[in-house]
């Protein structure tokens, strides 16, 4: 599940032999507990995506993702975790968990570490939504990450030996990442999204939140100067950041996929393209998948990409990849 601002993105699926299995998917209704109602905490979920256990996923407003290096090898060389929240700047008020992007491979070299740090209280809270009954809870991560892992095993598989950037777009955080020969070369988080493009359609326009997302969504309005105007701060970022990719790991970025609820708008795309001076390609999370004939709704069809983060979570959660 991925609990986002706007909705809870539900996947159910099962592993087999035969591979990965989506039995159902659809978008629920934001259920966060609220503060004068705390029965309100638990997660309720329709019987057709109601599982024994679940794998959850949150935007990370408050989280903090960093790439870090360390001596040597760390299954030989133990990583020191006061070290690494000293590198990354979290105290004792943020869970930390840390993976290998890449290992050493001589003696005196480093080894490259993907640090994630969670305020406790945010984490406990989330938590606190499966604390008893079904579903059971078997990882909590950050939505922009978990869809990388959905991209590694889905489009990732074709660019294992070149590079390629990946942005995952939702309300009010973006993640970007690029990838070289499968391998994280930098991740980024933004404090921006589809709700700072809201806003921006709301003053310019003079109208409420549903009529601008609705100016948005339908494209019969030219809005492509505020959606300029929102996006150009984060667009010259993404350059900079190919760029130092490209100079650090002497390679070429073949192309930017983009995923998450942002990317559905045709002005959002456009200027991804306009500015990417790569080929940039939407992709559907479910593609490569063994789908359930209606799995999900009729209406989010051609919008699948809003389910990227879920199925990364469900694939981590699986042991894919």
């Amino acid at each position: 599940m991925d609990l986002g601002t706007t909705g809870f993105k539900a996947v159910r699926m099962r592993k087999s032999k035969e591979g990965m299995h989506v039995l159902a998917a659809d978008v629920l209704p934001v259920q966060w507990p609220q503060e004068d109602q705390p029965e309100t905490a638990k997660l309720t979920l329709p019987k057709h995506l109601l599982a024994n256990y679940t794998a959850l996923a949150i935007s990370g407003d408050n989280a903090a993702v960093r790439i870090v290096s360390t001596p040597g090898h760390p299954d030989k060389n133990p990583v020191n975790v006061a070290h690494l929240r000293e590198q990354v700047g979290l105290g004792d008020e943020f869970r930390l968990a840390y993976a290998v992007c890449a290992q050493a491979l001589k003696a005196k070299a480093e080894s490259k570490l993907l640090v994630v740090g969670l305020p406790e209280q945010e984490a406990a809270g989330v938590l606190s939504m499966v604390a008893s009954g079904p579903p059971a809870p078997v990882g909590l991560e950050i939505s922009g990450l978990a869809a990388f892992n959905a991209f590694l095993r889905g489009p990732g598989v074709e660019h294992q030996q070149g590079a390629v950037g990946v942005i995952e777009s939702g309300a009010k955080i973006t993640f970007m990442a690029f990838f070289n020969k499968g391998i994280l070369s930098l991740v980024r988080k933004f404090d921006f999204g589809s709700e700072t493009l809201v806003a921006k359609v709301q003053q310019q326009m003079g109208v409420d939140r549903d009529t601008a997302q609705g100016i948005i969504s339908d494209g019969a309005f030219d809005v492509s100067q505020p959606v300029h105007e929102v996006m150009d701060p984060f667009l010259r970022q993404m350059l900079i950041s190919r760029d130092f990719v490209e100079r650090k790991e002497e390679c070429r970025v073949a192309a930017v996929y983009l995923s998450g609820g942002a990317c559905l708008s045709r002005w959002w795309q456009e200027e991804m393209r306009n500015a990417a001076g790569v080929e940039v390609r939407l992709w559907n999370p479910f593609d490569g998948l063994d789908v359930a004939a209606g799995a999900y709704p009729e209406a989010w069809q051609g919008r699948e990409t809003v389910f990227t983060a879920a199925v990364g979570a469900c694939l981590g959660a699986l042991g894919e990849p």
